[in-house]
Parts: structure tokens; sequence; C-alpha cells
């Protein structure tokens, strides 16, 4: 009898998502139904999910870069993780973890798939005014 590769069923492939803060002074950060999480230098904050049924995971984080006394100096707010994502950046692997690192640097927001070397800026920060 042949072994059969079983059906892929996107709903149960298996993510987790990585944010470090690589050089900014103070970041804060919050993502949607996830607690707030304060990164310094060097500091990660992950989770981990599998698609719901319906594939409408969705995590829009905001991120303020703060000063010693937590008073924004720069902000963004954009999307870490949606179907999109997933299936362009992310990876769709129903048997093996698919992981998706974001790098919050002074220049911006840099994404990559495998924690390696190909880094791309896909985000700015913007003034507060």
């Amino acid at each position: 009898m042949k072994a059969t590769t079983p059906p892929s069923n996107k709903w149960l492939e298996p993510y987790r998502v990585t944010i470090t803060n690589q050089d900014v002074p103070i970041v804060l950060l919050r993502c949607d139904d996830l607690e707030a999480s304060l990164l310094k230098p060097r500091n990660s904050t992950s989770w981990k999910f599998r698609k719901n049924i319906w594939e409408s995971n969705k995590y829009s984080c905001r991120f303020y870069w703060v000063d010693d006394n937590f008073v924004p100096q720069k902000h963004a707010e954009f999307t870490v993780f949606d179907d999109q994502l997933a299936s362009s950046l992310c990876g769709i692997d129903v048997f093996n973890m698919n992981r998706c690192y974001w790098y919050v640097t002074r220049d911006g927001f840099y994404y990559s798939k495998n924690d390696g070397s190909d880094w791309n800026l896909l985000h700015g920060w913007n003034n507060i005014v």
C-alpha cells in the first residue's frame, strides 16, 4: 500500500509571529487581542496560533517609539499577519511551523520569513504631530 499525503487544511496550519526590537531605545507595542508589550533593544515578543476555519486571522499592531518618560516620539500602525501576508510572506506549510519575523529598527520595520539575511523594509515610522 502506497502512503498518501493528507489533504491541505489551511485552517490547521501552525503560525508563529515574532517581533524583535533591534535598536530603538523603548518600543511600546499593542496588537489586536494580545496584551501590550514593552520592548527594549534585543527584546522580543511572539505568539503562535492556527488559522481559524474562516481564514480570517488578522493581527494589526500599533507601535510607539517612546522616550524614557514614556512620551511617544514616533508611531506606526500596520497588519503583521493576515491571510495575504501568510500566503505571500510567512508560508503555508501544513506540517511545519510557518514563521513571520518582524524587526523594529530606527529606520522602520523589516520582515523576514526565516530570521536570516533576507530582511526587507516594509514600513517606516511616522512622527507624532
